[in-house]
């Protein structure tokens, strides 16, 4: 039996979002998204001429705007655009992540598990 529709599209979006692995690739799939969507509304409405080509003017303003501000990120401070969550996890602190999962268990389990047997 085929999967149901709605769980198809599910992991299709699934797939799209785990694409994002940076900062860059969240600015990218936002423009893609952007643009496509005043497309579609553009190309299939009934607006008259005028109308489309400010809307389409609004797409390259978009665009533009978008295009402005990774440049500026990219000049300013390019590693936050670049690095994903792999890079952030190299940043930690081994002893802070140990104290966390110290604390954890310390408040997860209970304590006469905690305690050590006698021989």
């Amino acid at each position: 039996m085929p999967p149901a529709k709605s769980s198809t599209k599910r992991k299709d979006w699934i797939g799209i979002i785990g694409v994002i692995k940076t900062p860059l690739g969240f600015y990218v799939l936002a423009l893609l998204i952007v643009e496509s969507m005043m497309s579609l509304v553009l190309t299939f409405s009934k607006l008259d001429s005028a109308h489309v080509w400010e809307g389409f003017k609004w797409m390259v303003a978009a665009f533009v705007g978008i295009v402005l501000i990774v440049t500026l990120f990219v000049i300013f401070n390019p590693k936050n655009l670049l690095y994903g969550k792999e890079e952030h996890r190299d940043l930690l602190e081994p002893s802070a992540l140990k104290d966390q999962i110290e604390d954890l268990i310390v408040a997860n389990v209970k304590s006469e598990c905690l305690k050590t047997p006698n021989p």
